[in-house]
């Protein structure tokens, strides 16, 4: 019974003789056991060593308490699995390192047509997420902005194969951005904004495309970087879930809507933001978001702000992600009372 603690079975059964006898010498417990004195020696130094017996001057033998004894064996087995499962990891760890090459961590891209073409490998390999911070400005301009146009791109071909996007989108956009985002929407995109340091497009947490933004600067020839260091995309990863937390949910399917813009207007009231900063997201002035209220207002038949939350709340065109009762907002339009404040 006790094999499992590293006790063998002829020293088991000798503890077993010896236990319930006050002290035995070896060739007592031959006689009892039925082994030679030669092996019951070899069993009691075992059980000597394991700290399960111990003998006197004169040659006989006593056993030692066998719980606390077991208990202690079991600690330092436990001891001996976890040190060795660490030592395993960082032998790991080591191996990945020296078997690594540092031209397959990271790949430099220079030029629109290679990194365009990377892109779409890159989107095409997704098997289960791609995530992604969007920035202006582009590599490649989308001019027709149709279900049927947008359906070669990859990732309008990743959701189609039930990969999931997730998207946070740097502020400011114009309908045709909007009108895009919400075709999208549509097709299954998660989309937030939030201010985004960067371009970024992460793929099933295994490898990154990172633009240079310095490169698309006049003059300069476009750059990119595809890392496959884990240590590097679990860093950005990680950044990316930060931004995503704290982003704002874009709505884009609200009643009766006929500018896009609106619809991100009504998500960010949903989160408590400011009319500054939903203007300044949007490319407005404040006396436009202002008015855009006022126009929602009347659309729902109500003449304040705590209303207005109440009525967007039972409208069946809200059903985005984090939806928020718009009581989180004062009526002093400037200052939100929500924590979630955009700026």
């Amino acid at each position: 019974m006790l094999q499992p603690l590293g006790i063998s079975a002829e020293a088991e059964a000798v503890y077993v003789a010896l236990g319930p006898m006050r002290s035995a010498s070896a060739a007592e417990l031959a006689r009892l056991t039925s082994l030679t004195p030669e092996m019951v020696a070899e069993n009691l130094e075992e059980l000597r060593r394991l700290g399960l017996a111990t003998d006197s001057s004169r040659g006989n033998w006593r056993a030692l308490p066998l719980l606390d004894v077991v208990n202690q064996l079991k600690a330092q087995r436990l001891s001996e699995i976890e040190l060795a499962s660490v030592a395993a990891e960082s032998l790991e760890s080591h191996l990945l390192a020296a078997g690594a090459s540092p031209v397959d961590d990271v790949k430099i891209l220079v030029g629109r047509e290679a990194i365009v073409a990377a892109h779409r490998e890159l989107l095409d390999s997704a098997r289960r997420e791609i995530s992604a911070f969007d920035k202006p400005p582009y590599a490649q301009a989308r001019t027709n902005i149709t279900e049927e146009a947008l359906s070669v791109e990859p990732e309008w071909q990743a959701l189609e194969r039930n990969v999931t996007l997730r998207v946070v989108y740097h502020p400011g956009f114009d309908p045709e951005r909007l009108t895009e985002l919400g075709l999208f929407a549509k097709k299954g995109e998660l989309s937030r904004t939030s201010p985004v340091p960067m371009k970024l497009i992460l793929v099933d947490s295994q490898v990154a495309l990172i633009p240079s933004m310095r490169s698309y600067l006049p003059g300069h020839e476009l750059r990119a970087s595809i890392v496959r260091h884990a240590l590097l995309v679990e860093a950005l990863q990680w950044l990316f879930e930060a931004v995503w937390e704290a982003a704002v949910p874009i709505m884009t399917s609200v009643n009766s809507e006929t500018d896009p813009r609106r619809q991100m207007l009504i998500s960010m009231l949903m989160t408590g933001s400011t009319d500054s900063a939903i203007a300044n997201t949007l490319n407005i002035n404040v006396r436009s978001v202002r008015r855009w209220i006022s126009d929602l207002m009347d659309e729902m038949g109500v003449t304040t702000r705590l209303q207005l939350g109440a009525a967007l709340v039972r409208s069946d065109g809200l059903r985005g992600e984090r939806a928020m009762s718009l009581n989180s907002v004062s009526p002093n339009s400037n200052h939100p009372v929500a924590p979630a404040s955009w700026e």
